[in-house]
Parts: structure tokens; C-alpha cells; sequence
């Protein structure tokens, strides 16, 4: 199933997480994906904003958070798009899951939900990160 790209501009509030929850919950219903690796890609959506509204913006609630969904036969591309602090993750350490804390699994998740996972800054200076789930045809 293809649809066309979906543009969704929230504000960097995290009350706003509900909504791109509810509406990636409607784009993964499409994919044929288990109920739990639906969550999953879910979940990994909501950390990454999650992670901008909190250490991006440093939760300044009143800043942009745009995100674009594209649904092809054999791909769900995520992309998202902020104006906060730019994000370097070399200096992240990883720590044992084993670890119980709340908080510092944001990262992890993501990359073990997604097939693959792009930090980037666009020539216009605003941070980007694009994530690509494989899809069974």
C-alpha cells in the first residue's frame, strides 16, 4: 500500500505527542505489521520528539516540530525536521538495558525499532532525523 508523503506541523509541546501518536497509529494500521511492532515504530516516533522538545528545544514549548510520512509498498520513511540545538550523538554513551533508570532510552529505542536511522543538518541549519522501517511485501 502507498500513500501519498503526510505533513504534520506541531508545536513543541508535549501534549501535541498525542496526535502524531494517533496519527502514525492510523499510517502503521496500513503497513500489515504485528500490533506490538506497530508500538514499537510508535514509540520510537514519540522518543525522537520527545528527545527534540526536551534537549532540542529544552522545553520551550512554543517552537516547531515538523514531521513527513511517506508509506511505500516495502518502506515507512519518518522524517523530522527542528530548529533546536543541534544534536551530536558520538558523545552518547550506551549503558547495559539492563540498567533500571527512568529516562536515557530514547536513542536505543529508536535504533533498535528502525532499519535505519539518519542524523543530518540541512543546508538551512535546522536539524534532521530520518528513519526508515523495512516493510514485508
Amino acid at each position: 500500500m502507498e500513500l501519498e508523503p503526510i505533513h504534520l506541523s506541531i508545536m513543541s509541546h508535549p501534549e501535541n505527542l498525542k496526535g502524531i501518536r494517533s496519527v502514525m497509529k492510523d499510517i502503521v494500521s496500513k503497513t500489515g505489521l504485528s500490533k506490538e511492532d506497530s508500538g514499537c515504530i510508535i514509540l520510537a516516533i514519540d522518543e525522537a520528539c520527545s528527545n527534540i522538545i526536551k534537549h532540542g528545544y529544552k522545553n520551550d514549548y512554543n517552537q516547531k516540530i515538523d514531521l513527513t510520512i511517506t508509506l511505500e509498498t516495502n518502506l515507512l520513511t519518518i522524517s523530522i525536521i527542528d530548529n533546536g540545538i543541534g544534536f551530536d550523538k558520538t558523545p552518547i554513551k550506551t549503558r547495559d538495558i539492563d540498567e533500571i533508570k527512568p529516562g536515557g532510552l530514547g536513542i536505543y529505542i529508536i535504533n533498535q525499532v528502525m532499519d535505519q536511522v539518519e542524523y543530518t543538518r540541512t543546508p538551512e541549519g535546522f536539524n534532521k532525523i530520518k528513519m526508515v522501517k523495512k516493510l514485508n511485501s
